[in-house]
């Protein structure tokens, strides 16, 4: 029996990257999964990528930093598969370079309305759906630089900092109804989002790797079977806690 038989997860920003990987990572442990993202050509990959496990997969187009497209998605995913048991909170964007006095208001807006409010909105709509039912497991995906601060970056570190709070306060309010909250703080990660920072030339990857101690970049896809053991009942007393995995870049100075 696969760990996840029979949950329905939600995953935010599930078109690519990251959160593909996750996606695909809950349906391979027998989760179906509503794929949540903005680009409709996205979620279809995102889907072909689900075929062939034993699982359903629905896609929902839904802007995370609008609350009521947010309730309306979750409330409909949820009557779509009959009920909701993981949500994961991904969706993100990334301004890199900019220092503070040259980051304009549209870039902070466009990063804490996705990345802190977006998270907010979907762990509401969560918790209004799991309390009732007395289970649920939330995932919030914050990052490294939640806590390990990075110069050029100050709207990203700033949200992913506010989801290690907030789901600590999540943690607090739900745990009495069976519903746990959880965050993760990726560290570099090998996605397309990475790639195109590369190619723009805002990252020098090789002088990156000599910075983390495993030598290579992230790959998402441990991060998604990180997430498959967080909404796993092998998980069933954590809560509140942030798990990082980053091959060990923030245990070293540079990092």
């Amino acid at each position: 029996m696969s760990v996840l038989e029979g949950k329905v997860a939600l995953v935010t920003g599930a078109g690519a990257g990251l959160g593909q990987a996750i996606a695909v990572q809950l349906a391979k442990a027998g989760a179906s999964v509503a794929v949540i993202d903005l680009n409709e050509g996205a979620t279809r990959e995102t889907l072909d990528k689900l075929e062939g496990f034993a699982m359903v997969g629905r896609s929902y187009l839904c802007d995370v930093s609008d609350g009521a497209q947010v309730d309306e998605t979750w409330a409909a995913a949820a009557k779509d598969f009959g009920r909701l048991d993981i949500v994961v909170n991904n969706a993100g964007v990334s301004f890199v370079g900019p220092l503070i006095i040259d980051t304009t208001d549209a870039a902070w807006h466009k990063s804490i309305n996705v990345m802190q409010t977006g998270v907010f909105y979907g762990m509401r709509a969560a918790a209004r759906l799991m309390i009732p039912q007395g289970s649920g497991s939330v995932v919030n995906i914050s990052s490294i630089r939640g806590f390990s601060p990075n110069p050029g970056r100050i709207a990203y570190c700033a949200a992913k900092a506010a989801v290690l709070m907030m789901t600590k306060v999540a943690a607090g309010e739900w745990a009495p109804h069976g519903v746990r909250a959880n965050a993760i703080a990726p560290g570099v990660q090998k996605t397309p989002m990475w790639d195109t920072d590369v190619a723009n030339g805002i990252f020098d990857e090789g002088e990156f790797l000599k910075l983390i101690p495993a030598g290579k970049l992230g790959d998402p896809n441990d991060v998604g079977e990180l997430v498959v053991y967080l909404s796993s009942d092998a998980a069933k007393y954590m809560n509140g806690s942030c798990i990082t995995i980053d091959g060990a870049l923030t245990s070293v100075p540079l990092g």
